[in-house]
């Protein structure tokens, strides 16, 4: 059994609005998984939706804890938040959902780096979060995350 880490979620930015990074299809990609031979942990922070689909959820962990998990796990799929830059620290590849931001700015080049389209890239990088807008359609289909899922080559 492969045992993954989902990261669905980046932080809220100031207004509370929902994050123009967080991938809209993760419940369509679970169920996809569903039946295979995976299990899949979800981490976060405390408050985050918790998916009925994954066999596990560790929110709220220490750094320590966390890289554990990680090393313990296949490998692990995130939004473009915290988890890549954190497991960049200890060379753990993973795959990495991008809509609005830039992976050429912010990816590493071990990762998968999943993009549907630059055209959606918002104008200013490094302007705050809260100044972007949520564009569903920036998102890669939960199909090629799927695929991306089953191939992987660790």
């Amino acid at each position: 059994m492969k045992k993954i880490i989902i990261s669905p979620f980046s932080q809220k930015p100031p207004s509370g609005k929902q994050n123009p990074k967080n991938y809209p299809f993760w419940e369509e990609v679970l169920l996809s998984l569903k039946g295979l031979d995976y299990y899949v942990t979800q981490i976060g922070r405390g408050g985050e939706t918790k998916f009925n689909l994954v066999n596990d959820t560790k929110f709220d962990l220490k750094f320590k804890d966390l890289k554990q998990l990680i090393l313990e796990h296949e490998f692990w799929i995130s939004v473009d938040n915290f988890l890549p830059h954190f497991c960049n620290t200890f060379n753990s590849r993973g795959i990495v959902l991008f809509s609005r931001s830039d992976p050429n700015i912010f990816g590493y080049k071990q990762n998968i780096n999943l993009l549907k389209d630059r055209k959606y890239l918002r104008q200013n990088q490094f302007n705050s979060w809260d100044e972007c807008e949520f564009l569903i359609e920036a998102f890669i289909s939960p199909s090629i995350v799927t695929s991306t899922i089953l191939n992987w080559r660790k």
